[in-house]
């Protein structure tokens, strides 16, 4: 059995052992003292032995504790307990968290840094005390993310950037990545609140708008094709867009929720699609449809170039065919030059100056259609004859009402207002193209209302935004740009707790 021998019994018995023989042998030979001998033994080597024969605790030697670099100095102990009111406040131990604070302000210049916090705990009660250091770090990490998701607002719904292009951007700018899946929540999130704010947009107080332009895009949206439904005002407020599937339900549906307390639009507005009217009587609103003068100076434009195509020869069958497309050819290009006259006429009909006698012209362009002293009467242009009069009997009336508001009022036009918002959705259809049904029409949504709220900077509106021009009264939206209406709002954090 192992005895424990004591400190001091082990250094008499070495002091006992060992004795100084031979030393002025061994001084001769190395040259040194005597006298040092005796002080080496005396004063370094007895003192010694203590410490030598001291045992040793098994295994090797524990590694140092590294000291943590810590940011910003330790707090001071709290004075009392919140929930008791004790004033024995001791230390609960420390950990390391990720300095929002550096991250926040300048993490995109020294990356990532890690901050001290130390943990107190109430003697009595055994409450946890949270500190200020951990508080400013809370507040710091809340503003960190705040700015993040704005970032990715702006990039998805603005900038029309991929996942992947706003993780680097997101990483690029704060030192820090975020993933591909919170990115997509993010995304839908902001896509479903945009949506519900342009749903509360007719209810609240606005100027007054006389017309309600309608109009479908038809971006690659995905294997299986859908449109985009898009309404706006005279204004150019994107005021509803919704993924239409099945027209003949989506479409009178949102017609019907698009018109709310303050927006009591008069006219409907559209290109010549037949099924739009149907779809108006099928929503149960009241309003006088219009066709938009752009796209009539287009129909009354191919009717023109269809009895150019639809010439045919009175020549005998004998000639060769190549001769027959030369002689074709020939005749096509006399008619198109006796027809520029008459369709200089139609499309001045439309000009401004000449609202109060727009079906007058038009009449007139049919007499000399039928004029054999003006035009050739070919089986082509007394076709066109009777197709000009079908179109001035079917919309006479409405461009009568057309040309009435462009004096009063003033009438937009689809393809400037209208037509220009489908071109801003297309690029966005790379991001929206295997979306489903529901989370692209809330994506576009986004894409809507941060439109609405972008202050154009060159153009006709410089220096306003659409909610501006409608009058939206922003008090009754609840938001005034963009990230309030989504809730992302700006952070707001004084400026202590940015001390570094």
């Amino acid at each position: 059995m192992n005895r424990v021998i004591s400190i001091e019994t082990k250094v008499k018995v070495m002091q006992a052992s060992l004795c100084l023989s031979r030393v002025e042998e061994l001084a001769a030979c190395y040259e040194v003292s005597v006298g040092a001998i005796y002080y080496w033994f005396n004063e370094k080597v007895k003192p010694a032995l203590g410490e030598v024969l001291q045992n040793d605790p098994p295994g090797p030697e524990p590694k140092p504790i590294p000291e943590v670099k810590a940011t910003q100095a330790m707090p001071e102990r709290l004075a009392a307990c919140a929930a008791c009111g004790g004033t024995h406040i001791w230390k609960n131990g420390t950990y390391q968290v990720i300095n929002w604070v550096w991250l926040v302000s300048i993490g995109w210049l020294v990356g990532l840094q890690k901050a001290l916090v130390q943990r107190w705990r109430c003697a009595q009660c055994g409450h946890e005390l949270v500190s200020a250091e951990r508080q400013k770090q809370a507040a710091a990490r809340r503003a960190w993310w705040q700015q993040v998701k704005r970032l990715i607002g702006l990039s998805r719904f603005k900038l029309g950037l991929s996942v992947r292009k706003t993780q680097i951007l997101v990483a690029f700018s704060y030192g820090r990545q975020v993933s591909v899946g919170f990115i997509q929540r993010q995304t839908q999130q902001g896509g479903k609140r945009a949506q519900a704010v342009l749903a509360r947009v007719s209810a609240c107080r606005q100027k007054v708008a006389h017309f309600l332009l309608y109009d479908e895009t038809f971006p690659k949206l995905g294997p299986r094709a859908y449109s985009l439904g898009v309404v706006i005002c005279e204004s150019g407020l994107i005021r509803s867009v919704r993924s239409i599937r099945r027209k003949a339900q989506d479409i009178p549906e949102q017609l019907r929720k698009v018109v709310g307390e303050h927006y009591h639009p008069k006219y409907f507005l559209t290109d010549l699609e037949v099924t739009y009217a149907e779809s108006l009587k099928r929503a149960g609103l009241s309003l006088k449809h219009l066709r938009d003068s752009v796209h009539l100076l287009r129909q009354i434009g191919r009717l023109f170039d269809d009895a150019v195509k639809e010439v045919t020869l009175d020549v005998p069958k004998g000639l060769p065919h190549k001769e027959r497309q030369q002689q074709r050819r020939l005749k096509q290009r006399l008619l198109r030059k006796g027809l520029q006259p008459i369709l200089a006429t139609a499309r001045k009909a439309f000009a401004p100056g000449y609202e109060a006698v727009c079906v007058l012209l038009l009449e007139g362009v049919i007499s000399q259609l039928r004029d054999p002293k003006l035009i050739l009467q070919t089986e082509s242009v007394q076709r066109l004859a009777h197709r000009m009069e079908r179109f001035v009997k079917k919309h006479g009336p409405a461009i009568n009402t057309l040309m009435e508001m462009a004096v009063t009022t003033g009438t937009p036009k689809t393809t400037n207002d209208l037509e220009s918002k489908n071109a801003l959705f297309k690029p966005f259809s790379r991001i929206a193209k295997f979306f489903r049904l529901v989370t692209a029409g809330n994506f576009f949504a986004g894409v809507a209302l941060m439109e609405n709220f972008d202050v154009k900077s060159r153009g006709l509106h410089q220096g306003t935004s659409a909610m501006q021009r409608a009058e939206i009264n922003l008090d009754d939206l609840g938001a005034t740009d963009f990230f309030s209406a989504v809730g992302l709002e700006k952070p707001q954090i004084s400026p202590a707790a940015f001390t570094l």
